[in-house]
């Protein structure tokens, strides 16, 4: 099967239209709310943190702040969770970028002329023009400014997308129409070989995020990641606590599937 990564414009009509096509699909529909609710399973703390900082651009402290770092991790996690069920239409939070190369992920940006996506805040908001633009412009910085910060990639960047969607020129309908009929082709894109790339990938994911999050390790430069054999771990552990305590996790989360461990102590 196929995934649908969206992009998207601020009321471009991303929620209604990824909600028809995994409604006409039978889809996951992966918006903030999974994402918030994957996180509050992790934690309040985590669940707070996305409630305050969801696609908002980080401060330089933030970016190498621990607890960011666990945070991305969950995110990250989620989307490669439900990317490697292949029937998933995931929004935003970096997903075009993290399955660029996942053949069979189809790739989509949502935009509208300026004037169309303030009428739309002006109804849906009950609010002014001016009010409204202020919003758009807010939600599309801050938007951009978060993949710029984690991914260093640009949103409006046409290269990053195997299709881009004016829906202030397209009905809602007819995109939602045209993608459905696009993914069952796309479908016929994925391998043995990408479904199992996807499927490692998401368990590097779960793994670096278990380990970013739990309290009793700080690891704050790990890598976890498949190399096509085996998920490779590097970093630097301070104690043998810290050593087991991973190794626990490795255990728990990846089971029999080959790894290889280069992490090392600090000398």
């Amino acid at each position: 099967m196929a995934v649908l990564t969206v992009s998207r414009e601020h009321q471009s009509g991303c929620v209604e239209i990824g909600q028809a096509v995994a409604h006409q699909l039978g889809y996951d529909f992966v918006n903030k709310d999974c994402i918030y609710t994957n996180l509050r399973n992790a934690g309040e703390k985590w669940g707070q943190m996305a409630e305050e900082l969801d696609e908002e651009r980080p401060s330089i402290w933030e970016k190498y702040d621990r607890e960011y770092l666990g945070f991305i991790a969950l995110i990250e996690s989620t989307i490669y969770e439900y990317a490697a069920t292949d029937r998933a239409v995931i929004l935003g939070r970096g997903s075009v970028f993290l399955l660029h190369d996942i053949q069979h992920v189809l790739k989509v940006r949502l935009f509208a002329p300026l004037d169309v996506r303030i009428e739309r805040v002006m109804v849906k908001n009950n609010v002014d023009r001016k009010t409204a633009k202020e919003i758009l412009e807010k939600t599309d910085k801050s938007r951009s400014g978060y993949v710029h910060a984690i991914y260093e990639k640009q949103l409006t960047d046409v290269e990053n997308y195997d299709l881009i969607f004016n829906t202030g020129s397209q009905t809602y309908d007819l995109v939602t129409e045209n993608l459905v009929e696009i993914l069952k082709k796309w479908s016929q894109r994925a391998t043995p070989e990408s479904m199992q790339r996807l499927k490692d990938r998401a368990l590097a994911a779960k793994l670096k995020a278990r380990i970013f999050i739990h309290p009793d390790i700080f690891i704050p430069s790990l890598e976890v990641f498949p190399d096509g054999n085996a998920i490779v771990i590097k970093g630097l552990v301070h104690t043998s606590r810290e050593e087991n305590l991973i190794a626990e996790l490795i255990h728990n989360i990846l089971g029999s599937h080959p790894i290889r461990n280069e992490l090392h102590y600090r000398t």
